[in-house]
């Protein structure tokens, strides 16, 4: 029996109804039409037997040229080997595999199923069809080194130090699906020493090769011929295999990585990676740690899930694809070795994940102590501070100041609180069999159910005002527990408006039941009921309400707040320090990032540009959009404008004659565009 035949005792299901067929060897297995001489084999398989089922047969051919097809056949009976030499044609000549939809006279209309397996998994109904000889033929007529590769690269990776509740697994990384049609043909159809050499270098780093020369399909797809994923292609890294020559130099250039973390352990097996973002960004992360501190295969899969909230933190682009980070920051963060780091962290702090996404919190409060520090309207963005944060007192240090900040439940400051405001309501309260859920409309609410259940939602008052929704759950059985949901504008349903629990916790933060998370799925569905359609959307207008009365209330009394204990106090100031950001001098009039940066001459201008700096002031009484405007230029160029309100103050000023300078306080090219550049405007001395 072929070696790759023994592994089909692991695939799900029987055929009830399945046709194969090789050369006509017998009066049993011959087909009613001869088989044109370009093919080796086919295999009908009926609709009924896939998942999903229907009432369409499938057939599966093996070409000559070592090529395999399938389509799926609407308008054909199943065993019509009539439509086999039609459809051989029509394909014989697109060896890239581009057609994935075909239609003529003979068939009617044909999908090619490149992404589906190239044997079909059949539903679970016993496991006799394995032992079936004809099927047994079919399969042993496949490349079985091709096909243990593919499967090789589907492998189940170490299970994850990572529980939710009481021994509760998570959930997985999604899995890929390599052992498709498209793939097998890419190796099965090479000549013999490209082949041999596209395998082994498949087999020697199959985290590198994989996404460059295959498609890391999401599924087996048996419908339809649509592509669902691509494949990483690089020219020159398929040249160098071709060749023989430096591939471990072609892969290093390629995902911008060190030969050393090519060679290494981790990248010897296919680990899970839902993505190429993803993959890059944890290469990037692994190649600024020494080479002593890199973690084996093993070791990486058992910690990789945290690694979401972690790169969360330090921000991501628009398609959740994480934002690139000097090898400081990663080195800073895993000081202590990748699996010490991991390690010491689940011990004091428990779950990972929730206190990973409780930083986010934090960071908020040390932004906002930051913008006094700075003397500015707000503070560096929130991963910019992470980002310093990890390069400068590591993981342990920043989950440390946020378990600090927490512990500490602070509040809502005095001037985030209008006297008698309520926010709407969606939902309000519901009762269902003893379950009992209270929507928080107001500032004090959130602060009871802070102190109630010894955490920091007190704090989320911005956020509700935006739009999110807090809940207080209790369960018939006393459980309590506290939920967030957040809303997202739905272009596809008439610009609705959809809330999507994000945040589930109990006392202290601790998880909640199954149970618990169920009332507050149900919760959710009331929440996006088609008749609250109204609500939600009034739930999104408060903002405008309160936003100015809030921000001039909070900048006159900020400077009083201390929001941060005096460790983490000295560590934003060496943050601060890390990024560049020194406070301004105390005769300093403004210190701010320079508002409409990006859209003037800055980003072509920015390597000329150096702290310290001479910055002209321009006033622009005539601009139409302000007319308060004061413009910044540095030699001439253009570079952005003194922020509103801002301005207010120094428009007056240079309005009466004083004399006031202007600098660049510091570049952080690391920073969003509209943060990169800050400024200091200074009155000159008599």
């Amino acid at each position: 029996m072929s070696p790759f035949f023994r592994t089909m005792s692991a695939m799900e299901a029987p055929a009830p109804h399945l046709v194969v067929s090789r050369a006509p060897t017998s009066r049993r297995s011959a087909p009613a039409v001869p088989l044109p001489c370009t093919v080796r084999a086919r295999l009908w398989v009926a609709g009924r037997t896939l998942r999903p089922p229907d009432d369409q047969a499938r057939l599966w051919l093996h070409l000559s040229d070592g090529r395999v097809l399938a389509f799926r056949l609407p308008a054909v009976p199943l065993g019509e080997d009539g439509v086999i030499a039609p459809l051989v044609a029509e394909v014989t000549n697109d060896l890239r595999g581009n057609r994935w939809a075909l239609e003529h006279p003979a068939f009617g209309f044909a999908q090619v199923l490149y992404a589906a397996p190239v044997l079909p998994l059949l539903r679970r109904e016993h496991a006799g069809f394995v032992f079936d000889a004809e099927f047994q033929q079919f399969a042993a007529g496949l490349d079985d080194e091709v096909m243990r590769l593919l499967l090789s690269l589907e492998r189940d990776p170490t299970p994850a130090a990572v529980t939710r509740r009481d021994g509760e697994a998570p959930h997985p990384l999604p899995a890929r699906f390599y052992a498709s049609i498209r793939n097998y043909n890419r190796l099965a159809t090479l000549p013999s020493e490209l082949r041999e050499r596209r395998m082994q270098a498949l087999a020697r780093f199959p985290a590198l090769v994989a996404p460059i020369l295959l498609t890391a399909h999401h599924s087996p797809n048996c419908f339809d011929g649509k592509r669902h994923a691509w494949r990483e292609k690089d020219e020159a890294v398929e040249a160098a295999i071709d060749a023989g020559k430096d591939l471990i130099g072609a892969l290093a250039r390629h995902y911008g990585i060190s030969k050393g973390l090519v060679r290494a352990p981790v990248n010897a097996a296919m680990w899970p990676a839902p993505d190429q973002a993803y993959r890059r960004s944890r290469l990037e992360l692994l190649d600024a740690l020494p080479d002593n501190q890199r973690p084996g295969l093993a070791e990486f899969e058992r910690w990789q899930l945290y690694l979401a909230n972690y790169f969360a933190l330090l921000g991501e682009h628009d398609r959740d694809h994480p934002l690139p980070y000097p090898p400081e920051v990663h080195r800073g963060a895993f000081r202590l070795g990748w699996s010490r780091t991991w390690e010491t962290a689940a011990r004091r702090f428990g779950d990972l994940h929730p206190a990973l996404a409780d930083c986010r919190d934090f960071l908020r409060a040390a932004r906002e102590r930051a913008a006094v520090i700075l003397r500015r309207p707000y503070g560096p963005g929130v991963g910019r501070l992470a980002a310093a944060w990890l390069a400068c007192h590591g993981l342990l240090g920043l989950l440390a100041a946020s378990d600090r900040w927490h512990r500490q439940r602070p509040g809502i400051a005095h001037a985030d609180r209008p006297a008698g405001f309520r926010l709407p309501a969606i939902l309000g309260e519901v009762n269902d069999n003893g379950r009992a859920a209270r929507e928080l409309t107001t500032p004090q609410e959130l602060a009871e159910e802070g102190e109630a259940m010894h955490h920091c939602v007190a704090s989320y008052w911005d956020t509700c005002v935006g739009g999110d929704r807090i809940f207080a759950l209790r369960l018939a059985d006393g459980e309590r527990a506290t939920a967030q949901y957040h809303p997202t504008l739905r272009g596809d349903v008439g610009d609705d408006i959809r809330y999507r629990l994000v945040q589930l916790r109990g006392p202290c933060n601790e998880d909640a039941s199954a149970a618990m998370e169920a009332w507050a799925r149900a919760i959710e569905a009331q929440l996006n009921a088609p008749e609250r359609r109204n609500a939600r959307r009034v739930a999104l207008e408060v903002r405008g309400r309160l936003e100015e009365a809030q921000w001039q209330a909070r900048q006159a009394l900020r400077l009083a707040d201390v929001w941060l204990d005096a460790k983490s106090e000295r560590q934003l100031r060496r943050v601060l320090a890390w990024l560049g950001q020194q406070p301004p001098a105390p005769e300093a009039l403004l210190s701010a990032p320079i508002a409409g940066y990006q859209y003037h001459a800055g980003p072509q201008l920015q390597d000329c540009l150096a702290a310290g700096q001479p910055l002209t002031l321009v006033r622009e009484p005539d601009n139409p959009h302000d007319g308060l405007a004061v413009r910044l230029d540095w030699q001439g160029h253009k570079l952005g404008y003194v922020p509103r309100p801002e301005n207010a103050e120094i428009a007056r000023r240079l309005d009466a004659g004083e004399r006031l300078t202007a600098n660049v306080a510091n570049i952080d090219r690391q920073a969003e565009p509209w943060e990169r550049v800050a400024f200091v405007i200074q009155a000159m001395p008599n």
